[in-house]
């Protein structure tokens, strides 16, 4: 399977978080082996830092960004055109500008499932979602 993988997976597997610890875990263990052949941006990387960052400590921000690294991933930029198409994504949808963000760099390398534990994108057309716990 070819998806994106959003930031809060990360964020997840990371923190094992109690309720969707174990999907994240298991979507990253995918990504190593090479079963699950994933995307995301500079973007989603900077924004897993910071919550952790936020929320841990700097080290385990810093732990945490090594791992992440390390995954077999392709880690795509984000450039002007990206924000240009992002935003007449946000005016359209209304939903977070990150994720319009993300929407546009899935769009311009034909990427059609996200993997994320947000429900926002289930309204765009053309995406498919799946939640950690389906996995």
């Amino acid at each position: 399977m070819r998806a994106f993988i959003d930031s809060n997976i990360f964020i997840y597997a990371a923190q094992a978080h109690r309720e969707f610890g174990e999907g994240s875990i298991k979507i990253a263990r995918d990504i190593e082996k090479g079963r699950l052949e994933a995307y995301t941006t500079s973007l989603n990387i900077s924004e897993v830092a910071e919550v952790i960052q936020r929320y841990d400590s700097k080290d385990t921000a810093l732990e945490a960004l090594e791992l992440l690294l390390a995954l077999p991933m392709e880690v795509l930029p984000v450039g002007k055109e990206h924000i240009i198409m992002a935003q007449e994504i946000f005016q359209k949808h209304r939903i977070n500008f990150f994720d319009c963000v993300y929407i546009a760099v899935m769009d311009e390398k034909f990427i059609d499932t996200i993997i994320t534990n947000d429900s926002h994108f289930e309204g765009i057309n053309g995406i498919r979602v799946i939640k950690p716990r389906e996995y």
